[in-house]
């Protein structure tokens, strides 16, 4: 240990001889309280005139004392280095400290395009890589933190003036090693989750063949609802109507328990707090970037232990640019997703994971306005949860209901899905598909699944189900995410559109093998995901033609007017299945609502007919994509109805003035 480090850590007084009880003996004298002050003075004084090492060479290149001592307290408090606090905060900028560093080391700083030499990505995990131009004699690069630094200052003092290595910039290192990237690992990104198991990935299973299958079937469900062959005409009912009571039952199951205990977590301190990477991935959102930056810089959560990850693809210049006019002031990088197939937000997410620093990753899109408090919390929870708990899921919020009758609908909706549905099936321990957004996982466990399917359009709902069928547990957590909605029907359609298609995408991957479908959930999950999945994707499809046959025999036929106790049965199943069909889609509208104080929203509510229309044009849409062209992403454009921050613009900086750089 340094001379630095040891009187950083002292105290004024030796140990002192221990009597027979085991504790020190009394002073021969009592102190004054004068004299207690003076010493506790006197050791702080002691405390604060040597910073910790990795930063006190600041002291020399005009870097306040008092600048110094908060970073290290802060340090202290949040369990980090010196150095990672100083720079979280603001306090200088990244390339003066690095160069400072080099001039105190006394070796080179280099700051422009570095080449790596083959193979150096190997030691990329230890902090340093070799290079490929050695530069008057230097073969080795370093952008280092914490006790990295003082040990390079034992290398330098032992090379007498002739070091083998170089600084550059956290900044700089990081972009030598995204340009270094093997052809192998730009591969991965699409093909991560197929080398861990292909039958449960997209690219392999919507072939020809089952896509063919799943046409012929919903065509002879559809022929079947009018042919004049009442066998099979009610064969083809019954099975439909088990479909959708099963669905109801589930739905109705949900909203039940929706209501019971919620999760508590202990608060952590700052020092026991993970490292948390935060993925955005980002494609033509220059116009959210301010309100992005907001965001982020608005987290109750020690910057120092932030890791932000903004994935951008290689021709959208206007969001990188825009996130460089208004970068957050946590640390952050901006990488360019390497050009490849699929461009989806699942390859751009999987792009950024071997690059992840934290244990804990969450992910958000370009519009999100999350709690504040939404990391603490879920590191919390993930601290208290067993291992098992891969994924907590947070709640969205429509922010821009009271625009039209469209986002008001879609601001009911969100509160049904996530305030109830979702949460009750989390209580019943049920597998639920994902929200795109607000996700937070323990990246162990997306390792464990090769993380995204690159191919699957609604890859939230996919991956939650892959997470069940691996022996994880998905669970909701009481935080929310205000979201914008589609303001425009136009923009409504095509974002369902490709919610849909990923929602038959899915169901085809995991229902081709039954066998194994049921041996991985078990009998009780795997029949709650197909009920899911008939009210899903069935109920859009199905739903309009069903209702109208409804309306036709209630009109012309026996419905309502049975005549034999057949007739009679079945004319009960069917009034009961509307009613509680109604029941079921009502219910978590309207807890949701009390549940999210959405009462001013209540006129949006008997435009529920047209809304469901809405969302069988969709699904059909989505089912001719399908076999169109199913890899294809339909972006959501935002931004279009930008909204009010919430409570002013973050936080403000830890140190009100800046070191001079």
């Amino acid at each position: 240990m340094s001379k630095a480090s040891v009187d950083y850590f002292s105290t004024d007084s030796g140990p002192r001889k221990r009597d027979d009880t085991g504790f020190p003996p009394l002073p021969l004298r009592r102190k004054s309280l004068a004299d207690e002050s003076a010493r506790e003075g006197r050791r702080a004084s002691r405390r604060v005139e040597t910073p910790p090492v990795e930063i006190a060479f600041l002291l020399d290149h005009g870097v306040s004392l008092d600048a110094l001592n908060k970073a290290a307290g802060l340090a202290r408090r949040q369990g980090v280095s010196a150095d990672a606090a100083l720079l979280a905060e603001g306090v200088v900028e990244e390339a003066f400290f690095y160069r400072a560093l080099a001039q105190h080391l006394g070796v080179a700083f280099i700051d422009d395009t570095i080449e790596l030499a083959p193979g150096a990505l190997a030691a990329a995990g230890l902090g340093y890589v070799r290079l490929r131009d050695r530069r008057d004699g230097v073969r080795w690069l370093f952008a280092p933190s914490g006790t990295q630094i003082f040990r390079l200052t034992s290398v330098a003092r032992a090379a007498k003036g002739r070091p083998l290595f170089a600084i550059t910039t956290r900044t700089r290192f990081l972009e030598a090693l995204r340009d270094a990237y093997p052809r192998d690992a730009v591969y991965a990104a699409s093909h991560s989750a197929e080398q861990i198991d292909r039958d449960l990935c997209v690219r392999g299973s919507t072939t020809r063949a089952p896509l063919a299958c799943a046409t012929a079937a919903l065509i002879c469900i559809v022929v079947s609802l009018f042919a004049p062959f009442e066998t099979v005409n009610l064969a083809v009912a019954f099975a439909l109507a088990a479909a959708f009571l099963a669905s109801v039952v589930l739905r109705l199951s949900a909203c039940a328990s929706s209501a019971s205990g919620q999760e508590d977590a202990r608060w952590i301190d700052d020092a026991r707090l993970p490292v948390y990477t935060v993925v955005l991935a980002l494609y033509k959102e220059a116009a959210v970037a301010p309100q992005l930056a907001r965001a982020i810089d608005r987290f109750d959560y020690p910057r120092a232990k932030l890791d932000i990850k903004f994935v951008i693809e290689a021709d959208d210049a206007e969001t990188a640019a825009a996130l460089r006019a208004h970068p957050p002031r946590a640390p952050h990088e901006i990488i360019i997703a390497p050009d490849g197939a699929p461009r989806t937000k699942p390859r751009a997410l999987n792009i950024a994971m071997p690059l992840a620093r934290g244990a804990l990753v969450a992910v958000f899109d370009a519009e999100d306005i999350p709690d504040a408090r939404q990391l603490r919390r879920a590191a919390a929870l993930f601290a208290a949860a067993p291992p098992d708990v891969a994924c907590l899921q947070a709640s969205l919020v429509i922010d821009n209901g009271a625009l039209n009758w469209m986002t008001g609908m879609f601001a009911l909706e969100y509160a049904a899905l996530f305030d109830v549905y979702n949460k009750g099936l989390s209580r019943l321990d049920l597998p639920l598909f994902l929200g795109g957004t607000s996700n937070h996982f323990r990246l162990a466990a997306l390792r464990e699944i090769g993380f995204w399917d690159a191919y699957n359009v609604t890859e939230d709902a996919d991956l939650g189900l892959r997470l069940a069928r691996a022996g994880f547990a998905v669970r909701t957590f009481d935080s929310h995410t205000f979201e914008e909605a589609p303001a425009v029907f136009r923009a409504l359609v095509k974002q369902r559109t490709r919610w849909f298609k990923g929602w038959m995408q899915t169901a085809i991957v995991h229902c081709r093998h039954p066998a194994g479908f049921f041996a991985d959930l078990g009998a009780r999950r795997a029949f709650a995901v197909l009920a899911m999945l008939a009210g899903g994707v069935l109920g859009p499809l199905l739903g309009p033609l069903l209702m109208c046959r409804l309306a036709y025999h209630a009109l012309f036929g026996a419905l309502l007017r049975p005549t034999t106790v057949f007739e009679t049965a079945c004319c009960g199943l069917w009034c009961f299945l509307a009613l509680s069909g109604a029941a079921a889609l009502l219910w978590p509208i309207l807890a949701g609502m009390r549940r999210r104080r959405l009462s001013a929203l209540r006129n949006a509510l008997p435009h529920l007919p047209i809304w469901l229309f809405m969302l069988s044009i969709a699904c059909w849409r989505a089912f001719f994509e399908l076999w169109l062209r199913p890899f294809h992403w339909e972006k959501t454009e935002h931004g279009l109805t930008m909204r009010g921050h919430p409570e002013g613009s973050g936080e403000q900086p830890l140190f009100e003035q800046e070191a001079g750089a």
